[in-house]
């Protein structure tokens, strides 16, 4: 059986209260449940959370909730604690790791991804996890050398192929590896290609504005 693991703390270090703020007509939590409670193939959802308010709007939505070591919700722990620890927390035998902080993926997004993984990924000996990705067309350097593309002869952008940057909207894979890895990520990943809108993640306040102002605009335009 698949779940989908939310993980949400009460605070943020950018942005105040970035999962229960108001967004619109609704905060990133609720859109993000009312996203999957509309998913037909998911049948259980888990908030995961050491905040009382963030449990309680899960509460009221319906969905289980796993009340967290708070210790795992500080900056000190280090990022492959905090999966292995969640993950060992959850009996499902498969996890849909999903953020609240793409907002501009609806529920279509993980009817899909878990489609793909169930068809492609779980009986598969060539991928060990599912990762949603989206492509870079950008001119990327690293210590001062271009990456993707050489400067004579100079390439059109959209001709640059190949680099994948991940999103975070959908990550599937098996709680075991989860625990192993300490990560989302295994080494065979079945990359999951989306659109650059929809992976859009908040991390700063102008993603925050930004994500709000296309979320009304879509409200408007039905």
């Amino acid at each position: 059986m698949m779940v989908a693991l939310v993980a949400v703390k009460g605070s943020s270090e950018r942005i105040k209260n970035k999962n229960i703020r108001p967004f619109c007509n609704t905060n990133l939590l609720e859109l993000k449940l009312n996203h999957l409670k509309e998913v037909s193939n998911l049948k259980k959802i888990v908030v995961s959370s050491e905040d009382d308010k963030v449990l309680n709007i899960a509460k009221k939505m319906g969905v289980d909730i796993h009340v967290r070591d708070s210790k795992y919700s500080t900056s000190h722990k280090p990022m492959s604690e905090v999966y292995s620890y969640l993950a060992s927390e959850i009996k499902e035998e498969i996890i849909l790791w999903v953020p609240v902080t793409n907002p501009l993926a609806g529920s279509w997004v993980y009817e899909k991804a878990i489609e793909e993984y169930n068809s492609k990924v779980h009986y598969s000996m060539e991928y060990n996890c599912l990762l949603s990705v989206y492509e870079v067309n950008d001119y990327l350097f690293f210590d001062g050398k271009p990456v993707n593309f050489r400067p004579n002869p100079w390439p059109r952008s959209q001709d640059m192929k190949g680099l994948l940057a991940m999103s975070f909207v959908a990550n599937i894979l098996k709680r075991e590896d989860m625990i192993k890895w300490g990560s989302t990520v295994g080494s065979n990943p079945y990359y999951f290609c989306l659109d650059r809108i929809t992976s859009m993640d908040i991390d700063f306040q102008e993603d925050f504005d930004f994500c709000e102002m296309v979320y009304r605009q879509r409200m408007l335009n039905g």
